[in-house]
């Protein structure tokens, strides 16, 4: 567990309906350390007193560390988010981080940037970062919003595109009003019409415009290597990647009686994992060959040590968004809900098993016999 930090509030505007730009700065360091694209995980005060721990992109380039900022939306009935709308400056609050991988480690393709709402928080960051950088690539934005409300940032956007050849971007409305003169649509249209398979794309905002995106990326012969993805939470709202739904749909015809539902921690080994994994199995009386799939967070789908342990057991993944797993509110712990919810089955084999770097579950198959 990260030892909490502490940032004080030193400024914030509402930079569009329902969203406010926070800026801190860090107090118990020289820096955050972060790189762009990552985020922290915020203490917030609910109005009952407790705290509501909720992770937010770092909206502003490492250039500017140790000052730091967020941006945020307001939604009803989240208390971190209120929270981040109402504190004044001169607030102390505190945080965790930086974490998050998605980060920029090729330096050569063309990037993509693809945003929608304050998805243009870790986009925009990256963005900053990689203009001041030496680089002869192309850099191009496409983000996604509703209303000309909506559209905030836009002159720090035309002065990146006049100083930097290599940049530009398109906004695009998916409601408009009749004085608009910009794209309209979805964003994901935008991409379909110029995604190119030699690219590098990295998508921000919510699962349905991921999952849209990628199906397009894919029909354009995009690999999954080349796609990267945050995805923010958006309550009552589930879109499965075409990937992802095709993988299911295969795993419901693979024998297996039991699934393991699996929550590591950033950066855990191959060997962390299959380690868990085994201990598991060996709990239940449970051999990898009873196993269908294991099922993990789609934050994890980059994980290369997860990534390579299901290789080495020979177990296809499936990969679960957090609307998905809220809306199941299986467990408190998140290897049991994951288990649960792949399983279609509300019976557990193995609780919550918990390892230094690994958690697992293991839940029986719907209609499956248990050991």
């Amino acid at each position: 567990m990260s030892t909490p930090r502490r940032a004080v509030v030193v400024g914030g505007e509402v930079v569009a309906p329902g969203v406010r730009r926070v800026r801190l700065r860090v107090l118990d360091a020289e820096r955050v350390g972060h790189r762009a694209g990552q985020y922290i995980l915020l203490h917030a005060r609910a109005a009952d007193g407790s705290i509501v721990k909720r992770a937010y992109s770092i909206a502003s380039p490492p250039r500017d560390d140790p000052s730091f900022e967020v941006c945020v939306r307001r939604i009803p009935e989240r208390p971190a988010s209120g929270f981040v709308h109402a504190v004044a400056p001169g607030t102390e609050v505190s945080f965790t981080g930086p974490w998050g991988k998605f980060v920029v480690e090729d330096a050569t393709r063309d990037l993509v940037l693809v945003a929608t709402g304050t998805g243009i928080s870790c986009t925009g960051a990256i963005l900053e970062d990689e203009l001041e950088r030496p680089r002869s690539r192309r850099v191009r934005l496409l983000w996604g919003l509703r209303h000309e409300s909506d559209v905030h940032g836009l002159p720090r956007f035309r002065e990146l595109m006049r100083i930097h050849s290599r940049f530009s971007y398109a906004i695009t409305l998916s409601r408009p009003g009749p004085g608009w003169r910009g794209a309209r649509g979805r964003v994901t249209a935008a991409l379909r019409a110029e995604a190119q398979p030699d690219g590098l794309y990295y998508l921000a905002g919510n699962g349905a415009m991921i999952a849209d995106a990628e199906d397009a990326l894919a029909s354009a012969g995009v690999p999954a290597t080349s796609i990267r993805k945050e995805i923010f939470f958006t309550p009552g709202q589930v879109r499965v990647p075409l990937r992802e739904r095709q993988a299911r749909t295969a795993n419901r015809e693979r024998p297996g009686r039991a699934i393991v539902g699996i929550a590591l921690h950033a950066g855990a080994s191959a060997l962390e994992v299959v380690k868990a994994i085994e201990e598991a199995l060996a709990l239940t009386g449970l051999q990898s060959t009873d196993v269908r799939n294991i099922a993990a967070a789609a934050k994890a789908s980059d994980e290369s040590g997860l990534v390579e342990a299901a290789a080495t057991l020979g177990l296809p993944v499936e990969y679960y968004l957090p609307s998905e797993l809220e809306a199941a509110a299986a467990s408190a712990s998140a290897c049991e809900t994951l288990a649960r919810v792949s399983a279609a089955s509300t019976l557990l084999i193995l609780p919550k098993h918990k390892t230094p770097a690994v958690t697992v579950a293991v839940a029986a198959v719907d209609g499956g016999e248990t050991p």
